[in-house]
């Protein structure tokens, strides 16, 4: 089947379009964080806290709930996971938001946070 006239171009701009949407695709899949002025690529939950909460995490410092324990996180579970995602972006008491990185993405805080009520998966 040959096209002509409207329909080749109808068909030349669906391709085109498709070309888009692939490319798109590939660069979503390389999936990088900027920070600091340079890419890098995404933390997952494990980093995060080691990088940006174990040092007052790990122990307790100044009432920071520790990971694993269930009666440190019993209060502030009854609050709901958005609340807690808030105290995290926001900071709460003397935690600074995102644990004083700011570089951390809303999804890293997120999987920071899941990693510390849930461990790792």
């Amino acid at each position: 089947m040959l096209f002509t006239g409207l329909e080749c171009m109808s068909f030349s701009w669906i391709f085109f379009a498709l070309l888009l949407v692939l490319a798109s695709t590939a660069h979503a899949a390389d999936v990088s964080v900027k920070g600091g002025g340079k890419e890098r690529q995404p933390l997952n939950g494990r980093e995060v806290y080691v990088r940006s909460c174990a040092m007052c995490h790990s122990t307790g410092t100044a009432g920071a709930p520790r990971p694993g324990r269930d009666e440190d996180w019993a209060e502030r579970a009854k609050k709901g996971p958005a609340e807690l995602m808030v105290s995290v972006l926001r900071g709460k008491g003397g935690m600074p938001p995102k644990g004083g990185n700011a570089s951390l993405t809303r999804g890293e805080a997120y999987l920071a946070l899941d990693y510390m009520l849930n461990g790792e998966k």
